[in-house]
């Protein structure tokens, strides 16, 4: 009888963490969402950038992501912004070949916060060939600064967006472009070796597309003059974090969150010590989740899909946290973090 009472108090306790989890930050609004095509003369040809934002339209009408594999987000186009002023987040989801759609449920989730959500969508994975690999850690730094150098020109947020403080959220390469556009810098030296001594999760696809990374020249590695300082970032599993020249990092002032999705880690995705032990810099980990919590939720379809692929993995949470619970200590961790700055 004991242990039957115990299991179900256990129960009861986590179904009301989860629940006062839950009110704290559930939705404030309804998402909506913004196209604005930006010519960028880094690339040398149009972007587009998603803004997403709050509403109090509640009537759905745009599928963002397609949905066979991952989970869709349902939203609306160019509904009416809700009244208020709303800060600003620079969102960056993913890693050089991942796909634009797991941007949704990050930006969907920000928006219903009150926050206006400025996303850059980078070239489809089958648009990337590895010989690109270097230049993307640029072009997504630079696409970003576009998409927030431009927001001023979209209509229907014109009188909305306090641009005041304008903070950043980055997961993977997006958490690269982040502290770049904090002041760090990449190290031309340390990104050359940086398939010796793992730092870099792109080596294993760059070798098998024969790119010698050894031999890229210094002016692949440019210094971001960030006039728009982020007020602060917060970075999850930031790649290539110990081919930073370490002098610029201690040049970082603003506040800055280095979340680590810590179950079953790739190398090149553990933090640098000289990152994390900087004075502004907090560090925390989700053990519960892995790399891919920071995708969408996976489909019932999706997950048969990839497991007959032996890509299960890409579905897989730990134990008996759902993917989705991993989304919302995520959640939790970000807005604990833009709030607090």
């Amino acid at each position: 009888v004991k242990m039957k009472t115990k299991i179900i108090m256990s129960f009861l306790l986590a179904t009301l963490c989860v629940s006062v989890s839950a009110s704290m930050n559930g939705p404030k609004y309804h998402s909506a969402l913004t196209v604005k095509t930006v010519f960028s003369e880094d690339r040398d040809k149009p972007v587009e950038v998603y803004y997403w934002y709050p509403t109090t339209n509640g009537k759905t009408n745009f599928t963002f992501g397609r949905g066979n594999i991952f989970k869709p987000v349902e939203t609306q186009l160019d509904a009416p912004l809700a009244s208020g002023k709303f800060p600003v987040v620079l969102l960056s989801q993913g890693g050089t070949r991942s796909a634009f759609s797991h941007s949704g449920w990050i930006a969907s989730s920000l928006a219903q916060q009150g926050y206006v959500v400025v996303v850059p969508k980078p070239p489809a994975p089958n648009e990337i060939n590895a010989e690109m690999a270097v230049d993307e850690i640029t072009f997504r730094t630079s696409d970003l600064v576009l998409g927030l150098n431009e927001l001023s020109s979209v209509g229907i947020l014109s009188g909305g967006v306090d641009t005041d403080a304008v903070q950043g959220v980055g997961f993977f390469l997006g958490g690269t472009s982040m502290l770049m556009l904090s002041g760090a810098q990449i190290s031309p030296e340390k990104y050359r070796t940086s398939c010796h001594n793992v730092t870099n999760v792109d080596c294993h696809w760059l070798r098998e597309n024969d790119v010698d990374i050894t031999n890229i020249p210094d002016q692949k590695f440019p210094r971001f003059q960030s006039e728009n300082k982020l007020k602060s970032v917060v970075v999850i599993n930031p790649e290539l974090t110990k081919t930073f020249v370490p002098e610029a990092l201690a040049l970082m002032k603003n506040t800055i969150t280095v979340v680590t999705l810590s179950e079953r880690l790739h190398p090149a995705l553990t933090p640098a010590e000289s990152l994390v032990a900087l004075p502004n810099v907090t560090f925390q980990e989700i053990p519960s989740a892995s790399q891919f919590s920071a995708f969408a939720e996976c489909t019932e379809r999706g997950i048969k899909i990839l497991a007959s692929e032996g890509e299960e993995a890409l579905c897989q949470e730990r134990d008996e946290v759902s993917r989705k619970d991993n989304h919302q200590q995520i959640l939790d961790i970000i807005l604990a973090s833009l709030t607090k700055s």
